[in-house]
């Protein structure tokens, strides 16, 4: 059998076909090794000595199987049936609210947006997430493009003193879809803080050469980005990406550098600067500290600034294990109800306390798979995005339910496939449709490089 005859046997039981062409390759390299040993060794012919090559390798379809079972992607199935379960209480939640509430969302437009959501889920799960690096710098520019259209009139319109994009009747908050973008973004950056790149510009006939510098490239994308998320103002979502940024870069650090002072340093550094920031907001009463006040002690508030907070507060008192709540808020349409920012405490009025008991339980579980996941990611790039991306799910899960149990502040952030919200929801699919993505494609390169063919 010849080498080229033998290859194609084994290619063919290989159904993943980006890896066929590289194990091709190996294996090429692998026989023409044992031809040109048999060759001189045992003094054949260059026929008789490929013949003897392939034999040496064994059956090629077994052989092509065994790389099959190895080099085939993955489906992390532990994460889906943890996200189905979210998405299940979300589709109860606009069922039940649909039913009982002639002013929610009409279930069809939520149905139509669940596909949407779950369509791109798939497209974007099937596509290499690493093809998708080499855009890292269209990507940062496209999430501040959104927030920068919220502010032009055509574009974008002013509810409660926040800006919100207004495309064709639909308005969703910027901020929503250009955090997680900004962390995409940034991954790459960060991955590359080391490399300085020269770029040369031909203006009026001469060349000007201007130098990239990676670590000024993280520092000053990260400020803008941040400074956009404020100028919303979205205090919130700021925060939590600067935590993300945080937590991303000292995970690098620490992956990259064998200096642990100058890993505790930046860490001193990075916590001086929060503290600042947040001081600076609150002199400047964008972060109001009588609202902090009054979200944990409600009794304590106005009518206006605690009255979310009672009602909130007399559904939790009056909550049972299972079943509805023995409470008149429950039934009343008022903001707990509409607002899908409070998703958590309406099914615990509904459903009871066991019910968001277990919502809880599936959160933390889907919280830690994230973080076991992103240890068994060996592509940096990979690990970085995942990192990143599960740090924001885990905080927009603590700010919510924090919030919704009157031990957070009150505050503009949805609970990730259980709260309402055509556009967030097809967010969170395209989100964790890219770490699945990751995740698929965990093993393919690391197996390949290490597998010895006996």
């Amino acid at each position: 059998m010849k080498i080229n005859t033998f290859l194609e046997k084994v290619c063919e039981q290989i159904k993943y076909k980006p890896v066929r062409k590289q194990i091709c390759e190996e294996l090429e390299e692998h026989l023409l090794e044992i031809k040109e040993e048999k060759a001189n060794v045992e003094n054949l012919a260059e026929e008789e000595a490929e013949e003897k090559a392939v034999q040496a390798m064994g059956d090629p379809e077994k052989i092509g199987k065994k790389l099959n079972k190895i080099h085939r992607p993955k489906l992390d199935w532990q994460l889906l049936v943890l996200v189905m379960i979210l998405i299940f209480y979300g589709i109860f939640n606009i069922v039940y609210k649909t039913n009982t509430n002639t002013n929610t969302k009409d279930i069809k437009e939520s149905i139509f947006y669940m596909i949407i959501g779950i369509g791109a889920g798939i497209v974007l799960y099937c596509y290499d997430y690493r093809k998708i690096q080499k855009f890292s710098n269209i990507i940062y520019l496209l999430a501040t493009l959104l927030i920068i259209l919220a502010f032009i009139p055509t574009f974008g319109a002013t509810h409660g003193g926040i800006q919100y994009i207004s495309i064709m009747k639909v308005m969703f908050n910027p901020t929503m879809l250009s955090v997680p973008l900004y962390i995409i973004a940034f991954a790459d950056f960060l991955i590359n803080i080391k490399e300085k790149k020269i770029k040369e510009y031909g203006i009026f006939n001469k060349k000007i050469y201007i130098t990239i510098n990676g670590k000024f490239k993280v520092i000053v994308s990260s400020i803008i980005s941040l400074i956009l998320v404020l100028a919303i103002p979205s205090i919130t979502n700021a925060i939590m990406l600067g935590i993300v940024y945080g937590v991303i870069g000292i995970i690098y650090i620490w992956k990259t550098s064998n200096n642990k002072q100058k890993l505790i340093s930046i860490l001193s550094g990075s916590i001086l600067v929060i503290a600042i920031t947040l001081t600076f907001l609150i002199s400047l009463n964008c972060l109001p500290i009588q609202k902090v006040i009054y979200s944990l002690k409600p009794e304590n508030g106005s009518q206006n600034l605690g009255y979310v907070g009672m009602l909130q507060k007399e559904i939790i008192e009056n909550s049972k294990l299972i079943g509805l709540a023995d409470t008149s808020v429950i039934l009343e349409e008022n903001i707990v109800t509409e607002e899908s920012n409070y998703t958590f405490i309406y099914l615990m009025g509904k459903l009871g306390i066991l019910a968001v008991g277990i919502l809880t339980i599936v959160i933390i579980l889907m919280s830690i798979k994230l973080i076991v996941n992103a240890k068994l990611i060996k592509d940096m790039y990979g690990k970085i995005a995942i990192i990143g991306l599960g740090t924001l799910y885990i905080l927009q899960s603590v700010f919510n339910i924090l919030m919704n149990l009157n031990l957070g502040i009150q505050t503009n952030v949805n609970l990730p496939f259980v709260c309402e919200g055509g556009v967030f929801f097809i967010i969170n699919c395209i989100s964790i449709a890219f770490l699945l993505s990751i995740y698929r494609r965990k093993d393919i390169d690391l197996e390949m490089k290490n597998y010895e063919m006996n």
